[in-house]
C-alpha cells in the first residue's frame, strides 16, 4: 500500500489554494471545549471530545484531499463544526446570489446591525430583543418596499479588558437595482439607524453601518463567518496555556445565551431560493459536503486519517478503493 500510494502523507496534509486547513489546530481547540464542558459538568463535553476523530478523503484526480465522510458533534461552539458550517453558509449563500443574479436583476447591500456590548448575565436577553427587533424591523413598510431578499447572521465578539460581549448582525440584502436612485425604495444610513432603534425600543443611538456591495465574495465571506471564534472563549495566558477560569465563565454563557438559537437566517426571495434549491439546513445540517457542489474530480481512493491522542495530530490509518 505504502509504494502505491507513495504520494500520501503520513501526518495529514490538506491545502486549498496553497492555505492550510488547519485540521490539527481546529482539532486540538476543540478538545480544549470539551475539557472546558468537562469542567462544567455539561454532559455534552462527551461529544465535543469525540468529535472529528476521523476523516474520510475521496483523492482528486489532481492528487488534493475531498472530505467525503467524518463524526462532527454539530455542537454550536465547537470550533470544527464553526468552520465546517462558516464554509457550508458560504456555499449556500454564494449559491442562492448565483441564482438571483441569474435570474433577477437586483443589487446587494450589506448591513451591519448593533446594539451596546452587554455584561454576561445580559447577552441571553440582548439576543432575544435583537432578534425580536429584526423581525420587526423585516415587516415594517419601508423595508418590505425595499428589500427583495435577505440573509442574516449573527456574531458575538468577547471584550476581555472590560467583560461584556458585543452581538450584532450582518445581513445581505437584495434590492431592485433603481434602489439608489429611487427615492420612494431608498433607505439611508440615518433612516436605517431610526428604523433599528425604533424596533429595539432603546433611548440610545445603534450603530449601524450600511454600504453598497461592489465585491460580493467579501460580503458573502463576512456574514459567513463563525458565530463566536475560539479565541473569544478560549483565553490563554502568555505562556499558551488556558486559563480555565475565565475560559469556563465564558464558555457557560455562551453555551447558555446560544441554545437553540437561530444563528442565520434567508428571508424573502432567499427563502424561497433556499428552498427551491433544496439546501439543508446549515447549521444542524450535513457538515462534511459543504461546497454542496457535483465533484467529477474524484477518485474511487478513500484515504482515512485518526486523531493521534500522542502525536496530537491526524495520521493516515488506511487507504482502500471504493468500488461500491
Amino acid at each position: 500500500m505504502c509504494n502505491k500510494y507513495n504520494t500520501l502523507s503520513y501526518i495529514l496534509q490538506d491545502k486549498k489554494n496553497g492555505k492550510d486547513n488547519n485540521w490539527k489546530e481546529r482539532k486540538e481547540n476543540s478538545l480544549e471545549l470539551a475539557y472546558s464542558y468537562k469542567r462544567l459538568g455539561f454532559h455534552k463535553y462527551k461529544r465535543v471530545y469525540d468529535c472529528s476523530t476521523f476523516l474520510e478523503f475521496a483523492l482528486t484526480v489532481d492528487k488534493t484531499l475531498k472530505l467525503v465522510n467524518a463524526n462532527f458533534c454539530k455542537v454550536r461552539l465547537c470550533p470544527m463544526c464553526a468552520w465546517r458550517r462558516s464554509l457550508k453558509i458560504f456555499a449556500q449563500v454564494s449559491r442562492i446570489m448565483d441564482y438571483v443574479d441569474e435570474n433577477y436583476n437586483y443589487r446587494y447591500i450589506f448591513l451591519t446591525l448593533t446594539v451596546r456590548n452587554c455584561a454576561p448575565e445580559e447577552l441571553k436577553n440582548t439576543l432575544n430583543l435583537m432578534t425580536q427587533a429584526f423581525n420587526r424591523m423585516n415587516q415594517r413598510k419601508a423595508f418590505k418596499k425595499a428589500v427583495k431578499g435577505y440573509f442574516r447572521s449573527l456574531e458575538v465578539t468577547y471584550n476581555r479588558k472590560d467583560n461584556t460581549y458585543h452581538p450584532h448582525f450582518h445581513i445581505i440584502l437584495a434590492v431592485n437595482k433603481s434602489y439608489f436612485t429611487d427615492p420612494r425604495l431608498y433607505i439611508s444610513q440615518e433612516q436605517w439607524t431610526n428604523l433599528w432603534q425604533d424596533c429595539l425600543g432603546v433611548d440610545y443611538t445603534p450603530i449601524v453601518d450600511v454600504r453598497r456591495v461592489e465585491g460580493r465574495s467579501k460580503a458573502v465571506a463576512e456574514t459567513a463567518k463563525y458565530t463566536v471564534k475560539a479565541e473569544d472563549y478560549l483565553i490563554r495566558d502568555n505562556t499558551g496555556q488556558i486559563r480555565e477560569d475565565i475560559t469556563d465563565q465564558i464558555v457557560l454563557t455562551l453555551d447558555t445565551a446560544l441554545h437553540r438559537r437561530r444563528l442565520i437566517s434567508f428571508g424573502f426571495l432567499f427563502k424561497e431560493i433556499h428552498k427551491k434549491l433544496n439546501l439543508d439546513d446549515a447549521i444542524d445540517g450535513d457538515l462534511v459536503d459543504t461546497d454542496i457542489s457535483l465533484r467529477e474530480d474524484l477518485t474511487e481512493i478513500i484515504i482515512r486519517y485518526q486523531w493521534n491522542i500522542g502525536l496530537k495530530n491526524y495520521v493516515l490509518e488506511k487507504v482502500e478503493e471504493n468500488n461500491k
